[in-house]
């Protein structure tokens, strides 16, 4: 039976290879309820020719995909969705954009962390990454922002890493951590 509450957001931020897409799926096992899963890799890299997503001219368009990513997500909370949101903070833009976008919604940061040996060895045994992405991502990807709920796959399954979110999320607690993030980008009243 589906729920007639506000929908539920779970925005999971990490490095590239931390295991958010993976976390994702197990989320959509455990929880009591639908959540749609939003990836913004195949939002990003499945919507346009790679040449468009290369430096250059791809910095613009990646700049409004994301916009219209971040957009997404209020539409499909509109619509009634609960959704798994599998993103990056790659900078303080981006949080600043996501942020702003979204900060009225229910939603819940949840800090994707794992260690760099870790993250390089996945992104190697992948085969489908840029080589060196996930070590950049590693000092970057968790500077800007503020989490309600911290996980890290180098340290546990993710069958206990969707146990320990699903326990935060369905608890009485509310989130806060986006509410504390606007507040640092809301313009000071005069």
């Amino acid at each position: 039976m589906l729920s007639s509450t506000i929908p539920t957001v779970i925005l999971l931020n990490g490095a590239s290879s931390a295991g958010k897409t993976s976390l994702c799926k197990q989320l959509q096992v455990v929880l009591d309820e639908p959540y749609m899963h939003l990836q913004e890799d195949a939002f990003v890299f499945n919507t346009y020719h790679e040449r468009w997503t290369q430096p250059g001219p791809g910095e613009q368009i990646f700049a409004m995909t994301m916009l219209a990513y971040y957009r997404s997500i209020r539409a499909c909370v509109s619509a009634g969705h609960n959704l798994l949101v599998d993103t990056g903070f790659y900078s303080a833009d981006l949080v600043h954009q996501c942020v702003c976008e979204l900060h009225d919604l229910h939603i819940w940061l949840v800090g994707v962390h794992c260690d760099l040996a870790e993250l390089e060895w996945r992104e190697q045994a992948r085969g489908d990454r840029q080589v060196g992405i996930a070590c950049e991502q590693f000092y970057t990807i968790h500077v800007h922002a503020q989490y309600d709920i911290d996980v890290d796959t180098s340290h546990a399954q993710f069958e206990a890493c969707a146990a320990h979110i699903k326990a935060v999320v369905t608890s009485p607690a509310h989130p806060t951590a986006i509410q504390r993030l606007y507040a640092q980008f809301a313009p000071i009243p005069q």
